[in-house]
């Protein structure tokens, strides 16, 4: 370990509002919990590598899961299923309901259970719902389908930037969050070249090629919603691949970066309003919104209508596929 004698930059915790008894108390505490610059990006290194592909891999299929529609299409499911053309939009919309709705609850949960076996039952509950997918007959059927995927879907995301929460300070967040959210803009390359390969085994098991597509795509997320629970870290107080005083200097930096002009704010303390009130005044909130929409529009619009729209140029469904992986 290097102590800060050796750098003129450390991360440790400073007492604010502290008597200097427990000031004194507190540094005396803290003596071997001192890292200089070097160490601590060695400390979120290690922490990024455990915590970072598990959360964008998750969130890879996540996208893929709920974007797969348009290559579906392609191979003719709205076909199979006898669906109009506004029975097909309303099954891609209506599984932005439960997502929208079901957010804020399923962070809730959070509260109750550890992050890591909500986030598992999260993916393994949509996984479930792909899968069962392939199986649908009828407009109905795909309805409900749609629904529960956006349901289960609806808790990951917000559940993933809670986890990063526990790990990462304020400022050290917006990398973090880059490299997870890009996750769904691959989900496209990933989408179009699956759908290439799964689409040549149409007829096996008297399956079409899109209910291999939902299907297998559904199977791989339920194995990987299982085995993230035994990879996936819920914070730095149980993380077995850290040491003691590696998970101490984690807890310890992060109690220093949380509050605001108030002061501290114990992130275990019982939800109240007022945190409701403070989120839905602050004018950041509806900038970021706008933000959003802007980038959500155009990236959906792609997912579900590209493939469509490829195939109407003339080319096959196949290479109406590969057609998809550069945008």
């Amino acid at each position: 370990m290097s102590k800060g004698e050796e750098s003129t930059h450390v991360d440790q915790v400073e007492c604010k509002g502290a008597t200097d008894s427990e000031k004194a108390s507190s540094m005396n505490e803290q003596a071997t919990i001192v890292y200089d610059e070097v160490e601590s990006k060695r400390i979120l290194r290690k922490v990024d590598m455990r915590l970072l592909p598990c959360l964008t891999l998750l969130y890879l299929l996540s996208f893929l899961d709920r974007g797969n529609m348009g290559n579906a299409r392609t191979l003719g499911m709205q076909k199979d299923l006898g669906l109009s053309g506004p029975q097909w939009n309303i099954c891609l919309t209506i599984f932005f309901f439960p997502y929208c709705a079901f957010e804020i609850p399923s962070n809730v949960v959070l509260k109750l259970l550890p992050a890591n076996l909500w986030v598992s039952i999260l993916v393994v509950c949509w996984g479930t719902c792909m899968t069962l997918m392939s199986l649908v007959s009828n407009y109905k059927g795909l309805l409900a389908a749609r629904f529960f995927l956006g349901f289960a879907e609806a808790g990951f995301f917000p559940a993933a930037t809670y986890l990063l929460t526990c790990w990462y300070r304020r400022a050290e967040l917006q990398g973090r969050l880059s490299v997870f959210f890009s996750a769904g803009s691959m989900a496209g390359a990933f989408s179009g070249l699956l759908a290439y390969g799964i689409n040549y085994m149409h007829g096996i098991a008297h399956l079409a090629g899109w209910q291999w597509i939902l299907m297998l795509e559904g199977l791989v997320t339920v194995l990987v919603g299982f085995a993230c629970f035994f990879f996936l870290p819920n914070g730095p107080a149980t993380a077995t691949f850290l040491t003691p005083d590696e998970r101490t200097f984690l807890i310890e930096r992060l109690k220093s970066d949380n509050g605001g002009a108030s002061g501290k704010v114990d992130t275990n303390e019982p939800f109240q309003w007022k945190y409701m009130k403070d989120a839905l005044t602050d004018w950041k909130i509806y900038i970021s919104v706008l933000i959003y929409w802007g980038n959500a529009i155009s990236t959906y619009g792609f997912i579900y209508t590209l493939p469509s729209v490829i195939t109407e140029l003339g080319y096959s469904a196949a290479n109406a596929q590969l057609l998809t992986i550069p945008v």
